[in-house]
């Protein structure tokens, strides 16, 4: 009889234990539908309206450009930099945690040591008795929950989730900090390439302004002429400094985006500007598909719905195993003879009766919670719709920018030729050269800073498109 008594919590918990196969409650995960164009104004990007489920393989795009100090800047940051370092370690917080979620499959077992000493005192005719009684025990306590509804699995999900995404997050900071550093060098290399492009000036005006005053001190010119030449030297020395703070601003920049810092920063001065890589005429839709940060807002997504059935398997029964077993004994001693075993096996069933309205509450949150993520996840890929076609529109149209540049730039340097050579020969004045000569320097610059601009939306395409080609 006393067999059967304790075989009886074994199988109902068999049958608990059977439940926990259930399907978990609560909406499976899917990705927000949008209304998306089949491709880019430019052509050839062809969207899908589903997430990949591979990672992205890291691409070193800043290769791509072929530039050895660039590259060295890039891996440095990606090593170096502290917003990186602190997305590593948010990293490493959601992955714990997913551990954490994951623990609650096992049951519960704790063991404990217990050691008492009390006096009880029975009261009755007379003075009455008192007790002293000793108890030591070594319990081991046994709870498992079973997963009835999915509430654990639920939980799973959710933090697996947010575990991608933080992952993701981190894959887009690389991008950025990547892309950053990028767009600061060549902004670095355009201040090197009209810094020279000064210098080179410089050198002209100050030989024009030797001339003029050999020139005027035989009485071959007015004083005007003179002044204006020395007008002409000044501006450049001037404009040729405040280049040289704008190096120093953007070198620092690169120091701190490098995780180093600013002081005793140095990087090489480079005055040429190379072309930008080209486009290819064909992107394929699983590019943009590997963009990190939406890659981390459909993780997001998927998080905040798991909430939901964590939330929803909140309003149904728990159903939980409990045991306990250990030695207990009045002495030390005695916890070693069998008979000092005890042992209790029972399950129990927890049914929410009050607190309807609070997880009501606390479901409709995580409802909300979801629409939010969906919305945040829908305008993420508005975002990228815009910054692709901004870069590939950009990048057709600084290229026609270039042509019209090259062609103004020719025309600039021939001017200043002619007009060098008219005034030598005495049919201008020296105000046409000045004219012409800061045309030309105008020219000069206005095609350096296309060219970095070239170069920086090259890496803004880089961005949109993931960081792939």
């Amino acid at each position: 009889m006393a067999s059967s008594q304790c075989i009886r919590p074994f199988l109902s918990c068999c049958v608990l234990l059977g439940l926990s196969g259930c399907v978990a409650v609560g909406p499976n995960h899917e990705v927000p539908t949008m209304a998306l164009p089949a491709a880019f104004s430019q052509g050839g990007v062809q969207w899908k309206r589903h997430s990949p489920e591979p990672l992205p393989s890291p691409q070193q795009w800043w290769r791509l450009y072929h530039d050895a100090t660039l590259s060295s800047l890039i891996e440095r940051s990606l090593k170096m930099n502290q917003d990186l370092k602190g997305s590593v370690a948010r990293l490493r917080q959601a992955r714990e945690m997913s551990k954490v979620a994951r623990s609650l499959y096992f049951p519960d077992v704790n063991l404990g040591a217990i050691a008492e000493r009390s006096q009880f005192r029975y009261r009755g005719p007379g003075e009455g008795v008192s007790v002293l009684s000793s108890n030591f025990s070594v319990p081991v306590d046994f709870r498992y929950e079973f997963d009835v509804w999915g509430k654990v699995s639920r939980q799973v999900e959710s933090a697996s989730a947010s575990e991608a995404a933080a992952g993701e997050t981190l894959n887009a900071l690389r991008l950025s900090v990547a892309g950053e550093v990028a767009q600061t060098y060549w902004a670095l290399r355009a201040v090197d390439a009209n810094r020279a492009v000064l210098t080179r000036t410089l050198e002209i005006r100050r030989k024009a302004l030797d001339l003029l005053t050999k020139r005027r001190d035989v009485g071959d010119i007015s004083g005007l002429d003179l002044a204006r030449a020395e007008t002409e030297v000044a501006t450049a020395e001037a404009e040729r400094i405040r280049l040289d703070q704008d190096r120093i601003v953007l070198v620092n920049a690169l120091a701190v985006l490098s995780g180093t810092l600013a002081t005793g920063s140095a990087v090489a001065e480079q005055t040429d500007l190379p072309p930008p890589p080209a486009v290819p005429l064909s992107v394929p839709s699983e590019v943009l598909r590997q963009r990190p940060d939406i890659r981390a807002a459909e993780r997001r997504v998927a998080a905040a719905n798991a909430n939901v059935g964590v939330a929803t398997a909140a309003f149904y029964p728990s159903f939980s195993l409990n045991a306990s077993s250990g030695l207990e004994a009045a002495s030390p001693g005695g916890l070693f003879d069998a008979s000092a075993l005890v042992w209790s096996l029972g399950s129990s069933v927890l049914v929410p009766i009050t607190s309807q309205k609070l997880l009501q509450a606390k479901r409709a949150a995580a409802v909300a919670a979801h629409e939010a993520a969906s919305a945040d996840y829908r305008q993420t890929v508005l975002e990228s719709i815009r910054e692709v076609e901004n870069a590939l529109q950009g990048s057709a149209i600084l290229e026609r920018r270039q042509v019209a540049q090259n062609r103004a730039l020719a025309a600039a340097r021939k001017t200043f030729e002619l007009s060098v050579k008219r005034f030598q020969a005495g049919l201008v004045s020296f105000l046409d050269v000045v004219d012409a000569e800061r045309t030309r320097l105008d020219a000069e610059r206005a095609t350096n800073a296309i060219r970095a601009e070239r170069l920086a939306v090259s890496v803004s395409l880089i961005k949109a498109l993931g960081g792939e080609w």
